[in-house]
C-alpha cells in the first residue's frame, strides 16, 4: 500500500555495504559480489530502529533484556517522523529490528516507507520463524539491501537449546526460501560457550543454501545475558575462537565477517589498515532508537540511562540533559588514567572502550597485558 510521506525521495549514491566492514576474500572461482563492502565514516550514517520490543522467544543471551516483557511498539506515524529526521541527519543505511520486527503490525509499510524516504540501504534482522516468513512473502528482494536471519548454532542441538525445540528447522526453512526467491540473505550468529563447538559449520550450510554472508559476534553479557554469564566468553577465549574462524573460513564461497571486540596489541595495526578508527563515541557513525524514544550511540550501553537523546513523537531530537553517553565518551577519551596501558595503536585506540568499564566494571586492557578492546560495533575479516 502506497503511503504519502512528509519527506521527498532523495537521489541515492552508489550502494555500499556497511559501516567499517571488511570482507574476506572469496574463494577462487566464486562470483565477485556487486556491492562495495566499505563506506567512509559519516555522522549518524547507520540508523538502527527498534520498531517493537515484542518477541515470541526468550533467548538466554538476548541483549533486549526486560524490554521483551515490556513489549512496546512504536506507532507508525512516529516511525515515519523518526526515519525522516535521521535521514536528514545523514542516515543512509537503515536496519529495522526488534524484538522481532516482523511482529509489528505495520512492518511491511515501514519497509516500503524507508525506501521512499531515500534510505539507500534498508536491512532487517529477524528470527526467521513462521510469522516472519509470512511477512517476507508479501515483500520483494528489491525492498531490502539484505535480510539478516539470527541463527544460534550450526545444528538443531545448539540452536534449539537457546531458542526452543524445532526452531532450527523452522528458521532454516525461511533462510532456504529467501535464498530461492533471490533475497540477499545473511546469517548472524551470536557465539557463546553453548555453541562455539559447532557454529562454524554454518559456513557449510550457507554454501549449500546460497547465503551470501555469515557474521559472528560474541555474546554480550547485557540484557538477558546478565542471567547467562556462564555462557559468556572471556577475551582470550573469544580470540582463540577468532583464530579458528580464520582457518575454517578458507575455501568457503560464503563471505564471513566477525566483530573482533578485543585484539592482541600486535593486531591493531592491521585493523587500522582496514579502516578501524576506534570508539563509536569518536566517529558518531551510528544511532539506535527504541520505541520509548531513547536514542543511543553505543549498543553496549542499552542497559543504562546514559542515552544520547530522546525522540519526540513529531520526530524532534532532544539531547539528554542528564548523565549521558557523550559525557562518558569525552571523559574517557581525555582520561589519562584509563586502563589503556600505553597501546601503540595511536590513531584508533585513544582511551579504549569507555562502555566496557561501565558495564563490566573493568577494562580489558588493564586485565590482560596483551589484549585491548576493539569497538564491538566494528566488523573485520581474516587477514589475506
Amino acid at each position: 500500500m502506497s503511503t504519502s510521506l512528509p519527506f521527498p525521495t532523495l537521489r541515492g549514491r552508489p550502494v555500499h555495504d556497511a559501516y567499517g566492514h571488511a570482507r574476506m576474500p572469496v574463494a577462487a572461482g566464486a562470483p565477485v559480489p556487486e556491492r562495495i563492502d566499505r563506506v567512509e565514516y559519516g555522522r549518524f550514517r547507520n540508523v538502527y530502529l527498534y520498531i517493537t520490543e515484542a518477541c515470541q522467544l526468550r533467548c538466554s543471551g538476548c541483549y533486549m533484556g526486560d524490554r521483551l516483557e515490556r513489549a512496546l511498539k512504536m506507532p507508525y506515524p512516529k516511525i515515519v517522523n523518526t526515519l525522516a529526521t535521521w535521514r536528514q541527519m545523514g542516515g543512509s543505511k537503515l536496519t529495522i529490528l526488534g524484538g522481532e520486527p516482523t511482529l509489528h503490525p505495520d512492518y511491511e509499510q515501514v519497509i516500503r516507507a524507508a525506501g521512499q524516504l531515500g534510505y539507500e540501504h534498508v536491512i532487517t534482522t529477524s528470527n526467521g520463524l513462521g510469522p516472519a516468513l509470512r511477512k517476507f512473502r508479501r515483500l520483494d528482494p528489491a525492498d531490502f539491501a539484505y535480510v539478516q536471519i539470527s541463527v544460534d548454532g550450526g545444528s538443531a542441538a545448539t540452536h534449539d537449546a537457546v531458542r526452543g525445540a524445532g526452531k532450527f528447522a523452522e528458521t532454516m526453512a525461511t533462510v532456504k526460501e529467501l535464498c530461492e526467491r533471490g533475497f540477499d540473505t545473511r546469517i548472524i550468529c551470536t557465539v557463546s560457550k553453548r555453541n562455539e563447538t559447532d557454529c562454524l559449520t554454518l559456513m557449510d550450510i550457507a554454501d549449500d543454501l546460497g547465503v551470501s554472508l555469515v557474521k559472528y559476534h560474541v555474546m554480550s553479557v547485557i540484557g538477558r545475558g546478565h542471567g547467562s554469564s556462564e555462557d559468556g566468553m572471556e577475551p582470550p577465549e573469544w580470540l582463540d575462537f577468532c583464530e579458528r574462524l580464520h582457518t575454517e573460513a578458507e575455501g568457503h564461497r560464503t563471505r564471513v565477517w566477525y566483530q573482533p571486540t578485543w585484539a592482541r596489541r600486535s593486531d591493531m595495526g592491521r585493523f587500522e589498515a582496514e579502516g578501524y578508527r576506534g570508539c563509536i563515541g569518536r566517529t558518531l557513525d551510528r544511532i539506535s532508537i527504541f520505541p520509548d524514544g531513547r536514542a543511543y550511540v553505543c549498543s553496549f550501553l542499552f542497559d543504562t540511562d546514559l542515552h544520547y537523546a530522546n525522540m519526540t513523537t513529531d520526530g524532534r531530537i532532544e539531547l539528554n540533559k542528564g548523565a549521558n553517553e557523550f559525557d562518558l565518551f569525552t571523559g574517557a577519551l581525555k582520561d589519562s588514567g584509563s586502563g589503556c596501558g600505553g597501546c601503540k595503536a595511536s590513531s584508533s585506540c585513544m582511551g579504549g572502550c569507555p562502555a566496557e568499564r561501565v558495564v563490566d566494571g573493568r577494562s580489558s586492557c588493564a586485565t590482560y597485558a596483551d589484549i585491548v578492546p576493539v569497538c564491538r560495533l566494528w566488523k573485520s575479516s581474516p587477514a589475506n
